[in-house]
């Protein structure tokens, strides 16, 4: 995606968010709340909470290595998963900004293949947790009685159908490849198939190695299903943080109390609109339209100011730490995970040529 283009897609997403705020009834906000030093120990409530979340998914990485878990310490797969997702928000198309860079990071201690396969079943196992998360949430809208307006439960309605399926053919087709005919279906794309079919034919036998790493992992129950509970953990621990905020900022305002459940139908829809105009960075305002939405279901929407301010500072913090630790690795290891780069992927010396991607990069060049 062209740079005007982030940039034009980040200034709507703000431009949204700005909006949300300026139409809000802002003068019932919970303000003073905000500016307690109560509201610090908040914070640093859901900063432990996002560590313990980073702790989960690089435990979760190294399950997925198998037998090559003992060639990364686990600080710099820590590393990894941080700098990687720092790099998710702050691009569009979020989900794939940071994969790039965690290959790059982990072919110092690993092979080119087992590291691409490894960051591709990790970033499958991640997706699929957002799945299931969806779909308890949907579960608990419908448990709810349907708060929001028709259409919000028609659309819910259709998404949960739809996750679901998704889900039943994500675990009934386990055991088939995913490189190599995902490749072969892009290359089908009118705007793709002059230049990826040769591409995809010469590198061939990297992708097909690719897909038995998968397989490897997929056909083992044990590591499958606890890799997939964990990333499932991890949603529900974020759920845990809304529920922390909205339980902070609504206690003493009247209505009922807040509990998990709020939290979570609150953080998986707006988890769900976020994700579905994923070409905003950071989810600017697509998230907080989300928020906003959910809020309305549990009769606390007038708490979504200090909520999306508590929520974003403890977002750029830890954006602002993956980014210096990209930098910091940049300088200490020579990795960078976009100038340093060839079009074929060689950094160093590894024991399988990685994918040549050259051919698809032509257009896609800015």
């Amino acid at each position: 995606m062209k740079f005007r283009y982030r940039i034009i897609f980040f200034v709507i997403g703000i431009a949204g968010m700005v909006a949300l705020i300026l139409t809000g009834d802002l003068k019932n906000q919970p303000w003073d709340k905000l500016w307690s030093t109560e509201t610090l120990l908040l914070l640093l409530y859901c900063i432990l909470v996002w560590i313990g979340i980073y702790v989960i998914h690089s435990i979760a990485y190294l399950i997925i290595m198998k037998e090559d878990w003992k060639k990364v310490p686990f600080h710099v797969m820590l590393r990894v998963c941080t700098c990687g997702f720092a790099l998710n928000n702050v691009t569009p198309a979020g989900l794939v900004g940071g994969e790039p860079y965690r290959i790059m990071a982990l072919k110092r201690h690993i092979s080119t293949a087992r590291a691409t396969s490894s960051t591709l079943t990790f970033s499958l196992m991640y997706t699929f947790g957002h799945f299931l998360l969806w779909i308890i949430g949907s579960i608990v809208y419908f448990a709810y009685g349907l708060p929001g307006p028709l259409w919000v439960s028609i659309l819910l309605g259709i998404m949960g159908g739809i996750l679901i399926l998704i889900g039943i053919i994500f675990v009934i087709k386990r055991k088939n490849g995913f490189a190599y005919p995902t490749m072969k279906f892009l290359a089908k794309l009118p705007f793709l198939r002059k230049k990826l079919p040769a591409v995809v034919e010469k590198n061939k036998q990297s992708y097909i190695e690719i897909d038995d790493n998968i397989r490897d992992f997929r056909g083992d129950p044990v590591r499958y299903v606890t890799v997939l509970s964990m990333e499932l953990g991890t949603r529900l621990l974020e759920a845990f943080e809304y529920y922390l905020i909205l339980k902070f900022f609504t206690d003493g305002l009247g209505g009922p109390q807040v509990t998990y459940l709020d939290g979570l139908l609150v953080m998986s829809t707006a988890s769900l609109i976020g994700n579905l105009l994923f070409v905003v960075p950071m989810q600017a305002g697509t998230r907080e339209m989300g928020t906003t939405i959910a809020l309305n279901f549990i009769d606390k929407a007038n708490a979504f100011g200090p909520l999306f301010l508590v929520y974003r500072v403890r977002e750029f913090l830890f954006i602002a730490v993956g980014i210096i630790l990209v930098l910091f690795g940049r300088k200490h290891e020579n990795v960078n995970p976009v100038a340093d780069v060839s079009p074929s992927g060689e950094i160093g010396q590894t024991s399988v040529d990685p994918p040549d991607f050259e051919g698809s990069q032509d257009s896609k060049k800015e």
